[in-house]
């Protein structure tokens, strides 16, 4: 997170500690969100004097709560990881964010066009970020050992004009409906009305993450 004293950190499932208890030295204000009651309490008893911990889902939690320019951090819970993402993107008051995936995720991520893992998650992610993994976590430093590697991922929020997130995640969605379609199948509204002219007969991954900016902002 290259952190600095005036910073303020997020911590998605800060369990018993092991970064936080590095984090909290560093910066102005921390925040965890946590939700096991035992781990909250743990976290408590240490009583760090700029921390503030919530025993909550983090797909439930109000972020308008959080102060402006927030840093990220957090090994996501695998099962829930993309949820949590799509939700981290829709809020704005973050600049950066190092979150550790699977590391099936995180190629989905950082996928280019035109290859099996690229799909929506790609698109948000790079539409809305500037994203890259940082590096592998394997599977073997963990007790107990997962089946799967980690990777651990940085997202720096863009700065230019982007359309409104909602709205551009429910296009995605519609484009990829149907994977093995093409756009005209997946968007018959905007094929019958002429607006997707040279991409009509392509494939939902054959379109850049920037072609399908030029594709809403057309429809």
């Amino acid at each position: 997170l290259n952190l600095k004293t005036e910073d303020n950190v997020l911590e998605i499932g800060p369990g018993d500690g092991a970064l936080t208890n590095q984090i909290v030295k560093k910066v102005n204000t921390f925040h965890g969100v946590e939700i096991d009651p035992y781990l909250i309490n743990h976290l408590n008893k240490k009583e760090y004097h700029n921390a503030i911990f919530y025993e909550a889902d983090i797909l439930k939690w109000d972020f308008n709560i959080l102060p402006k320019n927030i840093a990220i951090i957090g090994n996501l819970p695998y099962n829930i990881s993309s949820p949590i993402l799509f939700q981290l993107l829709k809020i704005k008051n973050w600049q950066k964010m190092v979150l550790m995936f699977q590391k099936e995720v995180a190629q989905r991520i950082i996928s280019p066009h035109n290859i099996k893992s690229y799909g929506r998650l790609s698109i948000m992610c790079q539409t809305y970020c500037n994203v890259n993994i940082k590096f592998m976590v394997s599977r073997n430093v963990f007790e107990p050992k997962p089946k799967v590697d980690s990777a651990v991922v940085i997202f720096k929020r863009k700065t230019e004009d982007l359309p409104e997130i909602q709205q551009f995640s429910i296009f995605i969605k519609k484009a990829f409906s149907q994977r093995r379609k093409k756009l005209k199948n997946n968007l018959p509204n905007a094929y019958e009305k002429g607006l997707l002219e040279k991409w009509s007969d392509l494939r939902p991954e054959e379109l850049t993450p920037k072609n399908y900016l030029q594709l809403f902002s057309r429809i």
